[in-house]
């Protein structure tokens, strides 16, 4: 039978809050000035019905619960409550099971906890800074939860960096939203909240934030955060690993395109360098795993995820964490494996591909010109080369008379190699924003460099100088990120005209909408290098490495 809200976990506590006298945080335009923010996503990302919310919330703690006993080092974990967990935000069918393993720990500190912070990003509305809101109390269908009015006053009236009240941000949010009903599960409904959602903010302001409540040992901080966002399964998980293994490593900047609560994980991670502690990876999967979790095992990462239902279907990714305060990750138990080691060569092909991909390059480009050809269509090539129906990266540069015409291409192995390059010829020729499309009559002026991308590698550098130092010239592509929408991407081909590292990460800092001097000793750039094996449809042969020989470049992308 469904409760009454009169007697919900949490309508005691509103009222007795509403008795006592409290702050609430000023606002330019207030929505709620005290008042109760209602539920936005009840009935779409969680069940509206108390019955139901409550019988699917327990249904995946069991299965959390269970699933952590069963593992082959079940004493790996600390004892104790966490004192930060990072947790997803999507609907309860997808993430409900990647959630729990999290809360399955909170829940040790049920009747000691009193307080939550919790931070999420925007999704709807965005911020420059973290924003609190005037609501005096949160509802969910379990009931009311309130809100810590002082502590967020206090914060403001202490000029915290970067904090501000912002109504509008939350109105329709779910990240924050959707953990409520776990703590009222978990920890009870004597417990009040802190909602926080942060916007365009550095590590360091929201790490400030943390810490004002990171010493109250009632208190813990949850960050909300799903990882990649619809990309095809088996491209999904391995950005995932490599966001789950930057986050374990306490490598920032991570990126939003890589995980939504880029900026709250970022924030986690400061806090986490402040005070040499280990943010442990507890489990993860994707939308497209059914709820099947895999665990961190006690061989540390990657973790051992099932087998994949249908590896082309656009997944969100997911992964939860835990920080225990006084665990620097030491013990003997805890390991997280580093990134496979590259090569000093890109990915190695046939020796046939040295003149099979400029061909089929030039094909592509034929047919986008409107060219009679007898040449076969990348479809067709790819039958006849079945290594082309391998997923692979590709760039394809166009030059005429040595000058760069146009140049597009893809980090990441999203389709099929033979695909991927036939459709990045026709992007370079005509979507290439920095020049209009190549028109029939240039056709036979055109040259064709076809470069074919290994997996990305994170730089676990904190600074400019730690990067240049890292950097091997005329082997490293390197891609830069700052989490703001300044990325951009130099192929290694690049190193023929800018030789030395500094001036190479000037330039792809100009090239990302930044100045060429740009310094920094903060972690805020995110950073990865690759290699390639390059086929150009002009020379006669290639090295052992699989890059073309022959005259230097002019120009690159």
């Amino acid at each position: 039978m469904t409760t009454s809200h009169a007697h919900m976990p949490g309508i005691e506590v509103a009222a007795e809050r509403g008795r006592r006298t409290s702050r609430i945080p000023a606002c330019v335009n207030p929505i709620w000035r005290g008042a109760v923010r209602q539920p936005a996503v009840a009935g779409t990302f969680y069940p509206a019905d108390p019955d139901a919310l409550r019988n699917m919330i327990d249904r995946q703690l069991d299965y959390a619960r269970t699933s952590l006993s069963h593992q082959q080092q079940p004493n790996r974990l600390p004892e104790g409550t966490p004192k930060a967990v990072i947790v997803p935000h999507a609907g309860y069918i997808y993430s409900g099971t990647t959630a729990a393993v999290a809360y399955s720990l909170l829940a040790r500190g049920r009747g000691e906890i009193h307080r939550v912070l919790i931070i999420g990003p925007t999704h709807r509305v965005p911020v420059h800074g973290s924003a609190c809101c005037t609501a005096g109390a949160w509802r969910t269908p379990f009931g009311v939860m309130p809100i810590d009015t002082e502590a967020e006053c206090d914060a403001l009236d202490a000029g915290t960096p970067g904090l501000i009240v912002n109504d509008d941000t939350h109105q329709r949010e779910h990240a924050v939203e959707v953990q409520l009903p776990w703590i009222q599960r978990t920890l009870g409904g004597n417990v009040s909240i802190i909602p926080i959602n942060a916007g365009d903010t550095t590590p360091q302001e929201l790490g400030t934030l943390i810490e004002r409540f990171w010493e109250d040992p009632g208190t813990v901080i949850i960050i909300s955060s799903d990882l990649s966002h619809y990309h095809p399964e088996h491209v999904a998980r391995s950005l995932d690993d490599d966001t789950i293994w930057r986050i374990a490593t306490r490598t920032m900047p991570i990126v939003p395109d890589r995980a939504c609560g880029a900026y709250p994980v970022n924030g986690l991670i400061d806090v986490c360098i402040r005070h040499n502690l280990a943010i442990r990876p507890l489990g993860c999967s994707t939308s497209g795993d059914d709820g099947a979790l895999a665990l961190a095992g006690g061989d540390g990462l990657p973790m051992r995820r099932p087998d994949m239902a249908d590896r082309d279907q656009a997944v969100v990714g997911y992964a939860s964490f835990a920080v225990w305060n006084q665990d620097d990750g030491s013990a003997r138990h805890v390991r997280v494996q580093e990134p496979p080691e590259r090569e000093d060569a890109g990915p190695q092909l046939p020796p046939e591909a040295q003149h099979v991909l400029p061909g089929l390059a030039r094909a592509a480009l034929a047919r986008y010109c409107g060219i009679d050809t007898d040449e076969p269509t990348a479809q067709e090539t790819s039958q006849t080369h079945p290594w082309l129906n391998r997923d692979g990266a590709s760039f394809v540069t166009l030059r005429e008379q040595g000058d760069l015409r146009g140049c597009i291409g893809s980090l990441e192995a999203t389709r099929p190699l033979g695909e991927d390059i036939a459709c990045h010829t026709v992007d370079a020729a005509s979507h290439d924003p920095r020049f209009r499309p190549v028109a029939p009559w240039e056709y036979p002026g055109i040259s064709i460099e076809v470069s074919v991308l290994s997996p990305k590698r994170a730089l676990p550098v904190s600074s400019r100088a730690q990067l240049e130092a890292s950097l091997v010239p005329r082997r490293d592509g390197l891609v830069i990120d700052d989490g703001h929408g300044h990325h951009a991407t130099f192929l290694p081909q690049v190193w023929d005209q800018l030789p030395h590292p500094h001036d190479f990460v000037g330039h792809l800092l100009a090239k990302a909408g930044l100045r060429a001097d740009t310094t920094w000793n903060d972690a805020r750039f995110a950073a990865w290098t690759y290699t390639v094996s390059v086929y150009d449809e002009k020379e006669t042969g290639a090295d052992a490495s699989g890059r073309a020989t022959g005259e230097e470049r002019k120009h690159h992308a």
